[in-house]
């Protein structure tokens, strides 16, 4: 399993050795010699880069937390995005004329110094880039997700990013990334008491790849993984007389319950040193994941379910779940 492969070259959180990489120039970073990290039969790669979009808000500022922590458990590189707007003054008819960007440029660089400069206290050894990009937020995360294998994103943010609030940039990275994307909300931190890894299971092969990186991620941090499917009454009319057809409750709830643990069967037994809970749960998706979720680490769903329409390319559950999690979301593609 590839996958397995990557995961088992990851190290201990609590093992982080190595140096701290530089920037050369505005909005460029460089890779250190310790970006390298070595494959299980010794050969060298690259190290997975983690794009967080940052620009200090509060949302932001947890994002960065989060992804800091993700790299290290992963050897992962480390990307600061600010996204900036082009800065333009309006005329008279309504048309815009460029302005010069070095002084945001500036002003933006020595923000991500700042934070950079502080990871080493928290993060010894993580290898950090920091880079400013001009343009729509949305286009230039997608951007910089082309390299990526995660990007990590705050639920509301300034500037370009207050969007987040609404969905719009979040959506879409999440819709269009190649790579999984994490929504963290803003103030999220770790719980002492933590109710694990929770990942959305309805059947569907979004929801084995959701299932893969929840497993994953419950691996690198030592934690359980839930795995929580919903259900609820068939809404069906019959023919003719439009009366409901009628539903054997028992077995629909056995079936469901075979589904769920057939989804986690094989994950269950290849990571048999975590301990693995199943839940099903009656009601709709979005409100059993927000329950499940309360004291969790991390949520993971795939950007459509079972059922969803064809042209719908994020579910409305993960939408949801994106703007009203309580604790980070994982949205797999």
């Amino acid at each position: 399993d590839p996958a397995l492969g990557r995961r088992r070259g990851r190290r201990d959180p609590r093992d982080r050795g190595g140096a701290l990489a530089s920037a050369d120039g505005p909005g460029h970073g460089t890779a250190s010699e310790i970006d390298r990290s070595l494959t299980e039969n010794g050969a060298e790669r690259m190290a997975d880069i983690i794009v967080v979009g940052y620009d200090g808000s509060p949302a932001g500022v947890a994002a960065l937390h989060w992804a800091a922590d993700e790299a290290a458990l992963r050897r992962a590189r480390l990307r600061l995005t600010y996204v900036l707007p082009r800065p333009t003054m309006t005329g008279p008819m309504g048309t815009g004329s460029p302005l010069p960007t070095e002084p945001l440029r500036h002003n933006a660089e020595l923000l991500l110094d700042r934070v950079r400069a502080e990871i080493p206290g928290t993060h010894p050894g993580l290898v950090v880039e920091a880079l400013v990009v001009f343009g729509e937020a949305a286009p230039a995360l997608l951007q910089q997700a082309t390299d990526g294998a995660l990007v990590v994103l705050g639920s509301r943010g300034l500037g370009e990013f207050r969007d987040l609030a609404m969905g719009s940039v979040a959506a879409h990275v999440a819709t269009h990334a190649d790579c999984p994307v994490v929504v963290v909300p803003a103030g999220w931190a770790p719980h002492e008491a933590s109710g694990g890894v929770v990942v959305g299971v309805d059947g569907s092969e979004l929801s084995v790849a959701a299932i893969d990186f929840a497993f994953g991620a419950a691996e690198d941090r030592r934690l359980p993984v839930t795995a929580v499917m919903a259900w609820h009454d068939p809404v069906r009319l019959g023919h003719g007389d439009q009366l409901p057809l009628v539903y054997d409750l028992d077995m629909l709830e056995q079936e469901n319950t075979a589904l769920l643990a057939e989804s986690v069967a094989g994950h269950a037994e290849r990571y048999s040193d975590l301990e693995v809970r199943r839940e099903l749960v009656r009601g709709h998706a979005t409100d059993v994941l927000i329950a499940a979720a309360k004291a969790a680490e991390l949520l993971v769903v795939g950007s459509r379910g079972r059922g969803a329409f064809a042209g719908l390319l994020l579910g409305s559950t993960s939408r949801a779940l994106v703007h009203h999690a309580p604790c980070p979301v994982a949205v797999v593609r």
